[in-house]
Parts: C-alpha cells; sequence; structure tokens
C-alpha cells in the first residue's frame, strides 16, 4: 500500500531512504544535497566509490549506508547520468521496478521515496504521480511511503 505524505525526507524513519541520483556519485543538488547535508558527507563519499565500480545506468539502482539518517540504507536511484541531465517517465519507470527488486532481494520492508525526476530532471510532476501510483499503488509486500516537502506532488499522488 503505498501512501504519499509532505514532509522532510531526511527526517523520515524506514528501512529505506531513496535518493534522485545521478550515476557518477556528486550528491550537488535537490533531495541529493539535503540527504548529504542531513546524513553525512559519507553517504556522498560512498555513492563515488560504489559508481566508480558499477557505472549504474539511469534505471538503475545502487545502495550505500544512511549515514546519520533513521534508515538503514540509502537507495540511490539513477534518475540521470551525469549532474542535471534530463531524464524522462521511462527512467522513473525502470527506477521503480529496480527499487522494488532490490528491496525484495535485501529483505526490505519500508520505503521512503521522494518525487524522482521532478527537480533538475525536468519530468512532470502529474506524469511521475502517474507512475508512482501505477507501479507502487499495488504493493503489498513493502511499507511504501512517497514524501515531499510540496503538497501539490502529494495531493496528484492522492488523486
Amino acid at each position: 500500500m503505498m501512501k504519499a505524505v509532505v514532509g522532510d525526507i531526511t527526517s523520515a524513519e524506514a528501512d529505506v531512504i531513496v535518493n534522485a541520483a545521478n550515476g557518477i556519485g556528486p550528491m550537488g543538488g535537490g533531495v541529493a544535497y539535503a540527504i548529504k547535508k542531513a546524513g553525512g558527507k559519507i553517504i556522498e563519499d560512498e555513492a563515488v566509490k560504489v559508481c566508480k565500480e558499477q557505472n549504474p545506468q539511469p534505471g538503475d539502482v545502487y545502495v550505500t549506508t544512511a549515514g546519520k539518517l533513521k534508515a538503514r540504507y540509502i537507495f540511490h536511484a539513477v534518475t540521470m547520468k551525469y549532474p542535471a541531465e534530463p531524464s524522462s517517465v521511462e527512467i522513473v519507470k525502470k527506477c521503480l521496478i529496480s527499487i522494488l527488486d532490490k528491496a525484495r532481494n535485501m529483505g526490505v520492508k519500508s520505503i521512503v521515496i521522494p518525487a524522482l525526476a521532478t527537480g533538475v530532471g525536468g519530468v512532470p510532476k502529474k506524469d511521475v504521480a502517474q507512475v508512482f501510483k501505477e507501479i507502487l499503488g499495488k504493493i503489498e509486500d513493502i511499507d511504501i511511503t512517497v514524501m515531499d516537502i510540496n503538497q501539490d506532488f502529494i495531493d496528484m499522488c492522492n488523486e
């Protein structure tokens, strides 16, 4: 069951907090920067190292520790290969499927997800909300919370 709430993802408590990431690791803007700022630079350092080893592509998900955040892991959903590149609805769909696969493989029970690719990625919020409802709306085995600081995206997810 997916629920959508207004809130600061960096204060959420869950097994996993999802980061809207690039595929090279630096966490310079938006949700990524907020996660780095609240959780510590260790998350970014680990992200850069993992990206060098795994070379994740758009739609992939890679995992780091969560630093000082109230989560076990950060799932970095790669919405773009390089910082500030445009993303797409197709990439967001791939990211959501990758998040669910990784969560099930790792035995994760709770996930908090931001509005992926709606910032610098430039994907319209209404399109992302629609994909979230399609893919996450019917999930029963994982507790999924969509969290955003803006009421408008949350309203779209709850329509």
